[in-house]
């Protein structure tokens, strides 16, 4: 990470230095020198802030002044140790960036406050651009939970970071499992293993489990029970304006239509439910292949498809295509309980029966089928469906090495399987659907790594799809891709070295082989893209002049229309702006109807769109009335009082992660005393905001601003008479929820029950 890393300054106080690198933080693109903000105490790494430190002083003073009594969220400035820490506990390093701040709220009614506070940052600094005419840059508003995402962090972005809410509350006899928003995989695996119960989740620990579920959110029992999106019962969301809503399929139906796989946008998920099945143990078949040359891998990869298509919905299978020319590593799983036995004691007796045998005899008794050495075994190889059939057949290559049959437990032998296969460094991803294996993807797959592969530490992960996948209706939830049989993740590497230049070098040649890969894909038949971020890394037309094909797509026309409705409804000025694209292709009658209504005719008889300057000019009014429209939808929706039931239950919504939280100290306070300073006053944030404070006043109106020179898309020519209403709306909202916190204060005095807490 040495080209993301600053250097100390050598008398160890800050100074003035200039950036250069990203803005995908801002909504805009122009950068000036400034000085850094000042901190404290030297940090121990020190920080290069992109950004005015007038905006952040803005931003900082309206999220406190929607600070409750009691909250105790964090805001972390650039230069503390622990923002230090934060901005680089990230899995993907070359997402390493300089946010703004990282706000860490610990309750759902502290995220509340924190979205009303980034609106009304966002308000205050329009205000402040109309009155003095200066250009000062927007931080846009990132979420993130397990940090893997693309979106989690980004550069002079302001971070709503919901790791500290990591509560996971199991009920046994229900079958469900409520986790909190910043809960990953792990923390969910492992205390559903206690109980004997899994969630379908992911099969990569370190993801987020709400950053899976809004991406579909693919697991090992995937093509048995469904995927993670399938199994949501209920969540609860901050929308934009700061209020809570509770969703299920019965209750605000579009927001529990539109989280479930739907890419996100529409809110902060603070909580969410899932359905959980019993499992303990599996079954898992791991081994090589050698595959010396391109057309012996494209065998292999067919040869596996047409397997995996006749296999048990019980069966999960991926294969790895490494770019080192000469293996393709296979794995194989079986959660079938009628022939894997599920007690501790069955596990136990599989393990000393194979390890009395040796490393030799076991390989070569399961591989010779030989059943009088596998009696005394609770199961076998040849006593599995679908894996049986693999004693013999070998996909087509012509050696097998490293074959090793096994029984595991779940949560913490078969789950963390996915650490050394997706583990922490820079990365470049994309990731496609497929509904067959056709003989050209099969080909583009094998080619990209072989002959067209930029180094030996990159590689293409094809895994298994179909089952239960495919007989759930397109328009139950938002995911739609419903006919999908393999998912095609493409994951580029590079490592870090000395030499900045050779490290800039070897990422251009990795992005442009993810590029190359996922763009002649989006050309084959079957494919489409996902609901993830990364699904942006094809190539499409700029002009607009053609269409992109259809595997650049990657939702319907009926469920794309319709989560872009529930986004305009929920979020009409944009506050989640960095969510996954929604595109879907349109009809060729829509394409007819557009393409007449700009025909020279068209344009002959309508005389006022031939001036480029009056064109544009009707164009700004369009848009502006368009947001005018969405402002009084959205105020008709908030004026009814039958949507706002949930707004009281702010204050007493994580009761049940608070019974664990008050049994065993929390980690972070023993990681801050450690560090010399309090979480709960924080002592060294609030002198960087003074200083800050200080700062400003020093400077007054005679210091140079700088940011962008545009702001927000759908902000930037708020009327007077618009900000006012906002100022109006927002304080009709504040009074209600002012109202909503004095009656659930109340009603938090009156403690409620809970049973079975577990929070890791």
């Amino acid at each position: 990470m040495t080209s993301r890393s600053s250097s100390r300054s050598s008398n160890n106080t800050p100074s003035r230095t200039s950036y250069s690198g990203s803005n995908a933080g801002y909504v805009g693109t122009s950068a000036i020198k400034m000085p850094s903000p000042p901190t404290a105490r030297p940090p121990s790494t020190y920080h290069e802030y992109k950004g005015d430190v007038r905006v952040q002083s803005i931003f900082v003073d309206a999220i406190e002044s929607h600070r409750r009594r009691g909250q105790k969220h964090r805001i972390l400035y650039p230069g503390t140790d622990r923002f230090e820490l934060e901005r680089m506990d990230v899995w993907n390093y070359d997402a390493i960036c300089n946010p703004c701040l990282i706000l860490q709220p610990k309750k759902t009614a502290e995220v509340s406050s924190i979205v009303k506070g980034y609106t009304t940052g966002v308000k205050n600094t329009l205000k402040q651009i109309k009155r003095t005419g200066e250009k000062l840059g927007i931080p846009r508003l990132c979420v993130c939970g397990g940090r893997n995402s693309m979106n989690a962090m980004m550069e002079g972005s302001i971070v709503l970071d919901l790791s500290r809410m990591k509560g996971v509350d199991v009920d046994a006899e229900a079958k469900t499992v409520t986790v909190q928003g910043g809960a990953t995989v792990h923390d969910l695996d492992d205390e559903l293993g206690k109980f004997g119960l899994m969630a379908v989740s992911g099969i990569f620990q370190n993801l987020g489990v709400v950053g899976s579920i809004l991406g579909g959110g693919f697991g090992y029992t995937s093509r048995k029970n469904g995927l993670a999106c399938d199994n949501v019962l209920s969540a609860e969301v901050i929308i934009a304006d700061g209020r809570l809503k509770r969703c299920s399929p019965t209750k605000n139906e579009d927001l529990y239509w539109s989280l479930c796989g739907g890419g996100g946008g529409i809110g902060v998920i603070t909580q969410v439910t899932l359905r959980c099945y019993p499992l303990c143990n599996a079954a898992l078949l791991t081994y090589d292949l050698s595959s010396p040359s391109a057309r012996m891998r494209r065998r292999i990869v067919a040869k596996w498809a047409e397997w995996l298509n006749g296999a048990p919905e019980e069966v999960y299978s991926h294969i790895v295509l490494r770019t080192d020319w000469k293996l393709v590593s296979f794995l194989g799983t079986s959660v079938d309980t009628g022939v894997v036995p599920q007690s501790n004691d069955h596990l136990e007796q599989f393990n000393d029966v194979m390890k009395k045998k040796g490393s030799l005899v076991r390989d070569l008794s399961i591989l010779s089928g030989s059943s009088s050495s596998l009696v005394d075994l609770p199961t076998s190889w040849d006593r599995v469906p679908g894996l049986a059939l693999l004693k013999k057949d070998k996909f087509g290559a012509r050696l097998r090495f490293k074959s090793k049959f096994r029984m595991v437990r779940y949560y913490d032998e078969l789950q963390p399987l996915s650490d050394a296969l997706f583990a922490p460094g820079n990365v470049y991803i994309a990731c496609k659907y497929a509904t067959v294996m056709s003989a050209q993807i099969a080909d583009i797959v094998s080619r990209a790594t072989m002959s067209d592969s930029p180094n030996k530490e990159s590689r293409i992960v094809v895994s298994s799809a179909g089952g239960a996948i495919n007989r759930i209706p397109k328009s139950e939830v938002a995911f739609d891709a419903r006919d999908i049989n393999f998912v095609i993740y493409i994951e580029g590497r590079w490592s870090d070295g000395v030499n900045d230049e050779k490290v800039e070098h070897d990422k251009k040649k990795v992005v442009r082989w993810v590029h190359a890969a996922a763009s002649q894909l989006q050309f084959c038949e079957g494919i489409k893209s996902t609901a993830h971020p990364e699904s942006t890394r094809d190539y499409v037309s700029k002009s607009g002049k053609s269409r992109p094909p259809s595997g650049w797509y990657n939702f319907e026309a009926e469920n794309g229309t319709r989560l872009a409705a529930i986004k305009k409804r929920r979020d009409p000025r944009n506050v989640f702006s960095l969510a996954s694209r929604v595109s879907w292709e349109k009809t060729r009658s829509q394409h007819i109807g557009r393409a007449n209504s700009s025909s020279p005719t068209t344009r002959k008889s309508s005389p006022t769109v031939s001036s480029p300057s009056v064109a544009k000019y009707q164009g700004v009014a369009k848009a502006k009335a368009e947001r005018v429209e969405a402002m009084r939808s959205v105020r008709n929706f908030v004026d009814d009082d039958s949507d706002d039931e949930d707004d009281g239950t702010l204050e007493t919504t994580d009761d049940r992660f608070e019974v664990a939280k008050s049994n065993s100290k929390d980690s972070d306070s023993s990681l801050d005393r450690s560090n010399g300073y309090d979480s709960e006053e924080d002592d060294d944030a609030r002198n960087c905001r003074n200083e800050r404070r200080r700062l400003r006043e020093h400077h007054g109106e005679s210091s140079r601003s700088f940011g962008q020179d545009t702001f927000a898309s759908v902000l930037e020519e708020e009327s007077d008479e618009e900000l006012s209403d906002w100022d109006e709306e927002g304080a009709r909202l504040d009074g209600r929820d002012d109202q909503d916190d004095m009656a659930s204060t109340e009603r938090s005095l009156t403690p409620s029950p809970t049973t079975g807490v577990g929070e890791i």
